[in-house]
């Protein structure tokens, strides 16, 4: 393993722990007490970290590949974001992108 595919492992690990601490945060009789705000926060980062945890169990996965794909989530989003009326919506997909955009940081 030369330092680049080092390199490149640690950086998956660090969003792995991302997503692991995440999880460690909520308790489920947590959950159900949360406002409306940091509900819609954490069903945001909840699905975030699923996506990412599918796309890390890739055995050939590389931090490059895992950049793309977040950054093609916001892309999508703020696609949503041009075609949508609705403020409560857009305000979501923003703060989606600043969940995602928290991934690559």
């Amino acid at each position: 393993m030369d330092s680049k595919d080092l390199d490149n492992r640690l950086k998956i690990i660090k969003i792995e722990e991302k997503i692991f601490k995440f999880k460690a945060m909520y308790h489920p009789n947590l959950i159900a007490n949360l406002s409306k705000e940091a509900y819609d926060l954490y069903l945001i980062r909840n699905s975030i970290n699923e996506k990412l945890l599918k796309l890390i169990e890739k055995k050939e996965i590389d931090i490059n590949a895992i950049k793309e794909f977040v950054n093609n989530e916001i892309n999508l989003n703020n696609e949503k974001i041009r075609n949508s009326s609705n403020n409560q919506e857009i305000n979501l997909l923003k703060l989606t992108n600043k969940e995602w955009k928290e991934v690559i940081i």
